[in-house]
């Protein structure tokens, strides 16, 4: 199975319907408008059907109206941002980027109805009826986002995607920090399979120090997390917990390796799942189970595109670029939401 595409852009502007991964891990919402800002056009989308099937997802369907959605919210974005001539190749990525994203969200709310997790129209109305008491009401709500280059339609989308795969998230984050708790069990070295296991990386993280945030002071104890000072406190020297410690970063697993009367060295392992959960630091290795997923429904051809111009079918070979002299189609414009 070929990558969806990819853009180096590292800047995700709001609202922008672009609800992305990359395979090489990493950031899950693509930026993709300051990749393709000065090649993207500003003319609008030009009129199609919006209730035509564009692809299958074994027996769920994505629709055009569905597309039109993200589309629109992402071009004007690209327009916002000073988008200039139109290329015909930024726009086969961008409508890319969009179809693979809708692809994965269908596949998330998939798992998230299995396991008795799918965001209801209910909890998705009462999101955006709380975004629009803190906006100041709906028609303000409406204004704010459209000037992100967004849409009420667009908002509904994204929070239930958002909650989908929160949910799924949370529940694969419990049953990875339980086979840590396992694995520590059985004997392993703590700060190795912090390395291993904990999503506290990146360039200010503990993980590559095997979990070892210091020595930290009662001062510094109390800036944590409740919980997670509470199993700071009740643990002796050499001891860790032996259920995951839930917190605002997910499930921890907090070890203590000093103790004094007035301060704690403590080594933890973060499996996140953050609350609330953000999107762009998706770990990879949730990344990775989403792609086995899409890559076991490619083996059973339970995933099908008919949308032209949009990259072809993730289970097959990436298609040629088209031709600049080709013609490039494009979705419905939303309907401006009523003010």
């Amino acid at each position: 199975m070929r990558p969806f595409p990819e853009t180096e852009a590292d800047t995700t502007p709001g609202y922008t319907g672009l609800r992305m991964l990359r395979r090489s891990g990493g950031l899950a919402i693509a930026a993709v408008c300051a990749a393709v800002v000065s090649s993207c056009g500003s003319s609008p989308p030009a009129p199609t059907t919006a209730s035509q099937v564009i692809a299958r997802v074994g027996s769920d369907t994505i629709t055009l109206g569905q597309f039109n959605v993200r589309y629109q919210s992402a071009y004007t974005s690209i327009v916002q941002g000073g988008g200039g001539h139109r290329s015909a190749a930024a726009v086969t990525v961008l409508r890319a980027r969009i179809l693979g994203g809708l692809i994965l969200d269908t596949v998330i709310r998939q798992e998230a109805t299995k396991l008795g997790l799918e965001a209801t129209p209910k909890e998705v109305a009462a999101e955006v009826a709380a975004d629009a008491q803190q906006a100041g009401g709906t028609s303000a709500l409406q204004t704010e986002l459209a000037g992100a280059g967004g849409s009420i339609a667009q908002l509904q989308d994204e929070i239930t995607a958002n909650l989908n795969e929160q949910r799924v998230e949370d529940l694969f984050a419990q049953q990875r920090a339980a086979l840590v708790e396992q694995i520590l069990a059985k004997g392993a070295n703590f700060a190795t399979t912090a390395k291993t296991y904990s999503d506290d990386s990146g360039a200010t993280g503990t993980a590559s120090k095997g979990g070892d945030l210091g020595v930290l002071s009662a001062a510094q104890l109390k800036t944590y997390n409740p919980a997670f000072a509470a199993a700071v406190e009740s643990l002796g020297v050499g001891a860790y917990t032996k259920a995951p410690v839930h917190d605002a970063g997910g499930y921890d697993i907090v070890m203590v390796y000093s103790k004094t009367t007035k301060a704690w060295g403590v080594r933890h392992i973060l499996i996140y799942a953050g609350n609330p959960y953000n999107v762009s630091d998706r770990p990879d290795w949730f990344t990775a189970a989403l792609f086995t997923a899409v890559d076991q429904l490619c083996a059973a051809n339970d995933i099908e595109v008919t949308l032209t111009n949009a990259g072809g079918n993730p289970c097959t070979a990436p298609s040629p670029s088209p031709s600049v002299a080709s013609p490039t189609p494009h979705p419905t414009a939303t309907a401006k939401p009523p003010g």
